[in-house]
């Protein structure tokens, strides 16, 4: 008897552990991961400067995708049925790979740099992705459906009690004979992340104010 209370035992615990396990491949589906890119070469623009860098997350909803109505989810219409978010803290995310881009241009983001601390904050403000149906057609006859990626990032720079502010947005759309799957969606996003922290780490007037 006691043995086959063990076995009901293990099965039951089997059982959990699967259902546990669905449950989160269910929740992962609605996330996207970054993986923003670094395009700069190394230099020694900073030359050892300090810089102190923040990113603060100001977009009003945590949602890079959202699903559509529940009218058209009902009818089998819908392009998107949940909505996604950033597997990892966005700010945190991104501010790590802003200091690993300025730190390749000489810059100390670890306060053991030289001279007065620079400081540069980053407000993300805006990062959508959106698919719709086109009117063009591919080659099995259906409407085409395309990915719009649309972001704006604002940076607010201090040097020496003197400050530099400016905007920066990035905008793609990319067209696809059938529905984009979640890793489609995640290289927009991401290289929209990438050619956004290019503009910044690569604007000759924030590097002028920074190593002035």
């Amino acid at each position: 008897m006691s043995q086959f209370k063990t076995f009901i035992f293990i099965a039951i615990m089997l059982l959990l552990a699967g259902t546990v396990g669905s449950c989160n491949t269910q929740q992962r589906t609605g996330f996207f991961d970054l993986h923003p890119r670094i395009l700069i070469h190394e230099s020694d623009l900073g030359s050892g400067k300090n810089l102190q860098i923040s990113v603060v997350d100001k977009r009003r909803r945590n949602i890079l995708l959202r699903k559509d109505s529940d009218r058209k989810i009902k009818s089998g219409r819908a392009l998107v049925t949940q909505d996604h978010h950033p597997s990892v803290k966005l700010d945190s995310h991104f501010q790590q790979t802003v200091e690993e881009a300025f730190q390749l241009q000489g810059y100390q983001t670890d306060g053991k740099g030289i001279g007065s601390v620079r400081e540069v904050t980053i407000y993300i403000t805006k990062l959508e992705l959106r698919l719709r149906r086109t009117k063009a057609e591919g080659p099995d006859g259906q409407r085409q459906i395309q990915v719009r990626f649309r972001s704006k990032m604002k940076v607010a720079a201090k040097n020496q009690g003197m400050t530099f502010g400016k905007d920066y947005e990035f905008f793609i759309k990319k067209s696809y004979d059938t529905l984009p799957s979640k890793q489609d969606n995640e290289k927009i996003l991401n290289y929209g992340l990438t050619q956004l922290l290019h503009q910044i780490v690569n604007d000759p007037k924030l590097n002028r104010f920074l190593t002035g």
